[in-house]
């Protein structure tokens, strides 16, 4: 091909995505492929240090022998009101065990009780599924798997922030190119096979600001479709900490209250009362909001002081250091009442594969929360499906391998790509990307348009989106890193047109996923997943039956158990 001003890798297999469902599919790969397969695994910042895998405690659902797949498998299909790719979940627990004694060659370790049990925990809403930990949280999740993959052979290319993903001159991804997100060198990566798993799309909400999911958002415009983007994980937060522990607190005691010392949510989930799952609590303090019964609190001081410590005492490394630094006051400000509010932190939004993890797209794989394999996933259910959807997508891509040409570039594709990423670079500029986000912000985390929902509401802000996206046209970059951000803040203007169009054609409540002004779930007309396809004219919205090979889907009748689901009823 003709010269161009950068770098040319050439690889069999391309992961773009550094968190658990990235890892674990260039491990697969790797692991399935013939010996000298290539894998190259790419993310914008520090392998093995970002994103929300490496931020979490790493609670992960496991599925050892003996336990109850099925039954596992069918409350958390219940638990996800039906919106989950059955075949896909169930692979992902059969294969949990089998993880599990990976990430242990790796030399993590998980607690064990005396006689050598593994120590395991429930988890919010499951009656079956267990949950655990490896010691030293995320941090160390992550890095000793990218240490396991320098060990497999696995190229390792950190900063390299993927601009856009290339078709050649057929009908196939043939890599992606991207920029170094410090230097702005730009880079061409050739692969037979391209697996993205660069998260779920936030608005930099939450404790993980690097968590902007741009990935799904490159695929869309390669030519895949995208699902789930009605549903989001929203969830309570406060800015005082992060704790990841709420869960496990209301089951020692702790529970919601508002401004007046009310406990408020049985109120609103008579049968789960503080044991519903996030996104009602979310609903059920939008609802206090409404009401003007803020400021609303956590309230942990029935915890028993013999088991504080266990939450002080975080399973995160880096939340560990901080309670530790602010000693008491942590104590204090923990188990008082501590203020929080309903957090909008991260659209469900995925891309459209099949079981196997493959696109519609030739050449085109998905991992991770990338991949849309549940609108719901639960306390260590994220980490959990994005190992499994990890491990299925890097042997999906390994398969292909035999039965795919080697990629052709099209050096006017190239051209093209290059010039796009550059043209907004103006070092007389000012960097406002900032200034578009936080007025995105202000529209996508209103409580009336993020949780509660109305048509009349939702028509406002896609409105107000388009003349964001609109006004984001005429700004520019003065530097490579403010480039970046650019380009982030260009996918979430899109992703938010998705999420509003979504949440406007899904016309009842299921999920986090509730429209005031239909506000039932309804199988019969819904028990699908809405999808977004390029349309032409821009995003086309269409419905796609769910299968149900494994479990009927109706709504659980009674707490606690979501097994109720079993029984079948109208036919589904």
């Amino acid at each position: 091909m003709d010269r161009f001003d950068g770098t040319l890798i050439d690889t069999d297999v391309l992961v773009v995505g550094g968190g658990a469902g990235g890892l674990m599919a260039a491990l697969s790969a790797k692991r399935n492929g013939r010996p000298g397969t290539r894998v190259t695994l790419v993310d914008s910042w520090l392998i093995g240090r970002t994103g929300h895998t490496a931020f979490s405690n790493a609670w992960t659902i496991v599925a050892l022998p003996g336990d109850d797949i099925d039954g596992i498998l069918h409350e958390i299909v219940a638990g996800n009101d039906g919106i989950a790719d059955q075949e896909l979940v169930r692979q992902s627990l059969i294969d949990s065990h089998a993880r599990l004694k990976d990430f242990e060659a790796m030399g993590m370790h998980f607690g064990k009780d005396e006689e050598g049990r593994y120590k395991r925990r429930p988890t919010r809403g499951l009656d079956l599924a267990r949950v655990m930990y490896p010691e030293g949280g995320g941090l160390e999740f992550a890095w000793k798997q990218r240490l396991a993959l320098e060990r497999e052979g696995v190229q390792l290319i950190d900063r390299l922030f993927v601009t856009g993903l290339m078709r050649g001159a057929g009908e196939r991804i043939t890599g992606a190119v991207g920029i170094n997100s410090r230097t702005g060198e730009f880079n061409v990566i050739k692969a037979r096979a391209t697996i993205v798993a660069t998260n779920a799309v936030t608005f930099r909400s939450g404790f993980v600001r690097d968590i902007t999911g741009t990935g799904t958002l490159l695929a869309y415009r390669a030519g895949a479709a995208l699902r789930n983007a009605e549903f989001s994980y929203v969830r309570p937060g406060t800015p005082k900490f992060y704790f990841e522990g709420i869960t496990f607190a209301i089951q020692e005691g702790a529970q919601w209250v508002n401004a007046k010392g009310e406990a408020f949510m049985q109120s609103y989930e008579p049968e789960w009362g503080d044991e519903a799952d996030v996104p009602r609590i979310a609903r059920a303090m939008a609802m206090e909001n409404r009401k003007g019964n803020t400021p609303l609190y956590l309230d942990m001081s029935a915890i028993p002081e013999h088991l504080r410590d266990y939450f002080i005492q975080s399973k995160v490394k880096w939340m560990d250091n901080f309670f530790r630094k602010l000693g008491d006051e942590a104590k204090t400000d923990m188990f008082g009442k501590t203020p929080y509010y309903a957090l909008n932190q991260m659209t469900k939004m995925g891309i459209r594969t099949g079981a196997d993890c493959r696109s519609d797209v030739p050449g085109l794989l998905s991992a991770g929360l990338a991949q849309s394999g549940c609108a719901n996933h639960f306390a260590g259910f994220h980490i959990g499906l994005c190992v499994g959807n990890g491990w299925i997508a890097g042997r999906s891509a390994i398969e292909d391998l035999d039965r795919t040409p080697a990629p052709r570039l099209d050096p006017a594709e190239v051209r093209a790509l290059h010039a796009e990423v550059r043209a907004p670079l103006n070092e007389k500029s000012k960097a406002e990307s900032d200034r578009i986000l936080r007025d995105l912000q202000g529209v996508m985390f209103a409580y009336d348009i993020g949780i509660l929902k109305r048509e009349d509401r939702l028509q406002n802000a896609l409105e107000q989106v388009s003349r964001l996206a609109d006004e984001f046209k005429n700004i520019s970059a003065p530097h490579t890193h403010e480039l970046v951000r650019l380009k982030e803040t260009e996918a979430m203007l899109l992703a938010a047109r998705f999420i509003l169009g979504a949440s406007l054609y899904r016309t009842e409540s299921r999920l986090s996923h509730f429209r005031e002004d239909h506000d039932a779930r309804d199988d019969d007309n819904w028990l699908v997943w809405v999808d977004v396809a390029e349309g032409g004219n821009g995003p086309a919205f269409s419905k796609t039956p769910i299968p149900t090979p494994y479990c009927s889907v109706v709504l659980p009748r009674r707490k606690p158990s979501r097994l109720m689901a079993r029984q079948s009823v109208g036919g589904v």
